[in-house]
């Protein structure tokens, strides 16, 4: 190292305590002269990987390295050599300071050939991230001492700021239209013979499956109703089947309106066909008892696991999320209910402007984890109209909820009907509830067709069953 690129290198960039932080100074000349040897193919590999801040140890090739760069969108990449880059770089009033026409000569006759650039920014991309961690680990050891107001905001800050390294990582690359047919006909050879490899997961209700085609991973799934119409029993409905079928699906659960000890009962009472309203009363036989028992003996096994933490902002939501699919490999999320979550989105934004960015962060989430992501979600009060079926434009509060879904399903049926039931012998008359019939509207399918999934509510058990499906002809105008 030459004794300019010493007194520009040191303490250019604070260690911890007396060890200096990882970098290598010769792999980033090497990164340099490469761009300069061979612009066409260097600057691209380069640019790829190193266009962030601190990319390069060394402020004077962090400074070269965004001229080369902005040379490289300016003009033809043939034209680009020291003449060029001296150029700029006087313009800019920066040629001396990083060690002038001479420093920007060694650069080039310190690699013999470029041929190596991919393996030489590598190795500065991995010392530039190694540096961003350390520094981000010093600031949350920092901040871990200061007052704290609130816990939450802190630690999600702190995964924000982890996170944020974790992307300097991202190796997506753009890929080319003709391997991704290929990918695409392979995929449609797949569903033409049933290979279940390609389904999404099968949600328990045939009709529904069969017109969606299973939950798929990456997708956002709404399932929108009016209060008490069955939202969450429809939810638990499908989390039971998947998490009791012969491959077990794992769910999380998070449920920000009831407690999870209530969601389990209802578990429990549907799985045993047993009247939850008889089991509060403690109007159970021996035998119903025996059901219980047997169920819940089932349901112990059952890859299900619930978040009742209530009130969670979008941020918490995801890094919540995020190790419940790190501990228990979650395979689906269901989220009950959307609206009654948080977004910091600032004082003066409005309810729509915090649904849109809370529906935004579900969907990157699914995307993310690549899980599907089932949100219920509440509808207004015009969906109440009677002899009318709910529509998308009855989703509450936001459009954003419409266009980041993948599938929207519209929950619909009348309310519960009661009659009276003979009493026996000594037993006085009680009043029932019927089985009634529902709807499953899918309003929105961005990948498939809409249609409506006949379904029947049997509320002494909060369960519901499938019909015969509807034709698609048969779909309310939207």
């Amino acid at each position: 190292m030459t004794d300019a690129a010493n007194s520009r290198s040191t303490g250019a960039t604070a260690g911890v305590g007396d060890r200096p932080l990882p970098r290598n100074h010769e792999a980033e000349m090497a990164v340099l002269g490469s761009m300069l040897l061979d612009p066409a193919e260097a600057i691209e590999a380069a640019v790829a990987k190193l266009n962030f801040e601190g990319s390069f140890y060394d402020p004077a090739h962090q400074s070269i390295f965004s001229a080369l760069v902005k040379l490289g969108s300016e003009r033809h990449r043939g034209t680009i050599d020291l003449i060029t880059l001296s150029d700029a770089l006087a313009k800019a009033a920066v040629l001396e300071e990083v060690g002038g026409r001479a420093y920007l000569s060694q650069l080039v006759s310190c690699v013999p050939t470029a041929a190596n650039i991919h393996h030489y920014v590598d190795i500065v991309h991995q010392t530039a991230v190694l540096r961003r961690l350390i520094r981000t680990s010093s600031d949350v050891h920092s901040r871990c001492f200061e007052p704290q107001e609130n816990m939450e905001e802190l630690l999600d800050q702190i995964e924000r700021d982890v996170l944020a390294v974790t992307g300097l990582t991202d190796t997506k690359k753009t890929q080319a239209v003709g391997d991704l047919i290929i990918h695409a006909i392979d995929h449609l050879d797949k569903l033409h013979t049933g290979d279940l490899s390609v389904v999404g997961l099968q949600t328990g209700f045939d009709d529904l499956d069969r017109l969606i085609i299973g939950l798929r991973p990456g997708d956002m799934f709404v399932l929108a109703a009016r209060p008490s119409i069955g939202k969450t029993a429809l939810a638990l409905n499908i989390a039971t089947n998947l998490a009791l079928r012969e491959k077990p699906a794992a769910v999380g659960f998070f449920s920000l309106e009831m407690e999870a000890k209530l969601l389990v009962l209802r578990l429990l009472c549907g799985h045993a066909r047993v009247s939850i309203t008889d089991v509060r009363e403690g109007a159970l036989s021996p035998g119903r008892w025996q059901e219980i028992m047997e169920a819940g003996q089932r349901l112990r096994s059952a890859p299900i696991y619930i978040d009742d933490t209530g009130s969670l902002d979008i941020m918490e939501l995801r890094a919540r999320a995020r190790r419940m699919k790190r501990e228990f490999d979650i395979q689906v999320i269901m989220i009950d209910y959307l609206q009654l979550m948080r977004a910091n989105v600032g004082k003066n934004a409005t309810r729509e402007n915090e649904v849109a960015r809370m529906s935004g962060g579900i969907k990157a989430l699914a995307k993310e984890l690549q899980v599907p992501i089932l949100v219920l979600a509440q509808l207004n009060r015009q969906a109440e109209q009677p002899g009318q079926r709910p529509r998308l434009s009855h989703l509450r509060e936001s459009g954003a909820i419409e266009q980041d879904a993948d599938v929207v399903a519209l929950l619909h049926r009348e309310r519960d009907v009661e009659k009276d039931r003979e009493g026996d012998g000594d037993q006085a008359p009680t009043r029932i509830q019927e089985d009634t019939a529902a709807e499953l509207i899918v309003a929105k399918h961005r990948n498939g067709p809409t249609g409506i999934v006949p379904l029947t509510f049997l509320p002494a058990y909060t369960l519901f069953k499938s019909r015969s499906r509807i034709p698609d002809e048969d779909v309310p105008e939207v």
